[in-house]
């Protein structure tokens, strides 16, 4: 008895044609998909190191503050100044206000460096970056160089203001002789806005 032979019928070019055309818009989604996850995790990153850098830059400034202390700034032998805060706009090249103190606990152990623990510091903005500037000594005297520390990119303004503790108004000037209860800085930054924060000051109360 012969046989019936079998004939296996094969992929026509149409339907290779139709698979392949599948294969590569699969595989073009995949690869959105792949680029969109790896483009959320560089925005999440950059969005968390901004949220750590903002952070680190309130967190400095709040311990300048609280170490705060009643010292009078004398330059160059010249007669004291006569408030412990030192409060303007447009001073020390800053594009903004400017807020200068003297604070306490500039750790000197063993007195090894030629200074004391108290140190003359101030906050100011340059090129829209939040800087922290200290002098080697607490009554520098005229043409000392002063040390730069870079906290925060795009900030915009820089706002203090004060209060006296007597009643609920904030002042946008300083000119008692003695330190404000509370202290309220406000950062204008270009991504999130205004950034209030009231820092206490215990020393005020003293």
């Amino acid at each position: 008895m012969m046989k019936k032979l079998t004939h296996h019928r094969g992929f026509t070019l149409i339907e290779m044609l139709v698979a392949v055309a599948i294969f590569a818009v699969v595989g073009l989604g995949a690869a959105n998909v792949l680029s969109s996850i790896s483009t959320s995790n560089e925005v999440s990153l950059t969005h968390s190191e901004r949220l750590q850098s903002l952070q680190l830059a309130i967190l400095t400034i709040e311990r300048d503050l609280r170490q705060a202390t009643r010292r009078k700034v004398r330059v160059d032998g010249e007669k004291a100044a006569d408030t412990f805060i030192s409060h303007g706009e447009l001073i020390l090249d800053s594009q903004s206000q400017v807020l200068a103190l003297r604070k306490v606990g500039w750790t000197n152990p063993m007195f090894l460096m030629p200074r004391s623990e108290v140190q003359s510091f101030a906050y100011r903005v340059v090129d829209d970056v939040l800087e922290r500037i200290h002098f080697e000594y607490p009554d520098p005297v005229v043409g000392e160089e002063f040390k730069v520390r870079p906290l925060l990119t795009d900030v915009k303004e820089l706002i203090f203001e004060f209060h006296d503790g007597k009643n609920d108004k904030w002042q946008t000037e300083w000119r008692s002789k003695d330190l404000p209860v509370a202290i309220a800085i406000t950062l204008k930054l270009a991504d999130y806005g205004d950034i209030r924060r009231v820092i206490l000051m215990p020393e005020a109360t003293k």
